[in-house]
């Protein structure tokens, strides 16, 4: 189990389980706090066979050395980072994906995620993949017709990879949240249900670092969480708590908990805002060091305009 000291308490994980333990009433000095992110993000490379509208990673060819990424994953183990999520693009298309998984299984403590369209995850891919990662995470937005509509693809293949990872790698969903899919929550409601997985996570759709809902949009969505979120272990993205309230729904993802490495090699607050340090040849800590001060900056920038005072 492995152990992350925070402001609110002392943090225990099991990467095998996925199980988070808070010591809330623990008081951690200032100075034990650690140093990195409790999740990290990585978009291994920005190649994807889909070309879903509601996508805002780039299209390119943008991949990263899987050398570089298990330095970075060392690095942040021992700076307190509890987990990794390998994503894209499409991660399941990176050259050497298993054998990547594999080297930080082994060679951290870390958990491993991996969010992916399900399209490639063939019983030869889960076979190598099994004992080496936390959870899989299939990106399933609707059912059909409106899922083959979205995607561009049947979502029968994906229910195929799922009934073949059943037993072996647990497995969540993640639904894209639009005009589209609210209107289909109910029957996505009662497949997660059927599916055994063990959650299901809401991302609000982001169009150019902002969201897209329209204010009625976010009200069904906030109606829809407060009567059905009892029904099945529903989280939301945190940057939604400026829009709805519900229940303790929100995801860790906060300005605190979670950074994002993308496929060009920037390390970023967020997974779909632009900007960002580049860690090209850059140990992690100092990558960290130069995104807190910019967010400084740009914080104290945001505050000062609109106070009126710049």
């Amino acid at each position: 189990m492995k152990v992350r000291f925070e402001q609110r308490g002392i943090h225990f994980y099991d990467r095998v389980t996925g199980v988070h333990i808070l010591a809330d009433e623990c008081f951690v000095p200032k100075r034990l706090y650690s140093q990195a992110p409790s999740v990290v993000s990585i978009a291994l490379t920005n190649v994807c066979d889909l070309n879903c509208d509601f996508c805002y990673a780039p299209k390119n060819e943008h991949s990263l050395e899987e050398d570089a990424v298990l330095d970075w994953c060392r690095e942040l183990d021992s700076l307190g980072t509890l987990e990794v999520a390998l994503g894209g693009g499409e991660p399941t298309l990176y050259l050497g994906l298993a054998d990547l998984c594999h080297r930080i299984w082994k060679g951290t403590n870390l958990g491993i995620s991996i969010t992916t369209n399900g399209h490639h995850l063939t019983p030869s891919l889960i076979s190598q993949l099994v004992g080496t990662v936390s959870i899989i995470r299939i990106s399933i937005d609707s059912v059909e017709p409106l899922y083959s509509k979205l995607r561009g693809r049947p979502l029968a293949p994906v229910l195929n990879a799922i009934s073949y990872l059943a037993g072996q790698v647990p497995v969540g969903i993640n639904t894209i949240i639009n005009s589209l899919t609210l209107s289909t929550m109910d029957q996505m409601l009662q497949f997660v249900k059927e599916t055994g997985v063990i959650d299901w996570l809401l991302l609000p759709q982001v169009h150019n670092g902002e969201f897209v809902l329209s204010v009625n949009d976010w009200r069904r969505l906030e109606k829809w969480i407060n009567d059905h979120w009892a029904k099945v272990n529903l989280s939301i993205t945190s940057e939604a708590q400026k829009f709805i309230k519900c229940p303790f729904l929100f995801t860790s993802e906060d300005q605190n908990d979670y950074a994002h490495i993308s496929a060009d090699y920037y390390l970023r607050k967020c997974s779909y805002k632009p900007g960002g340090i580049s860690v090209r040849g850059r140990t992690i800590r100092e990558g960290l060091q130069n995104l807190n001060k910019s967010f400084e900056v740009s914080s104290t920038t945001e505050f000062t305009t609109q106070s009126g005072f710049a």
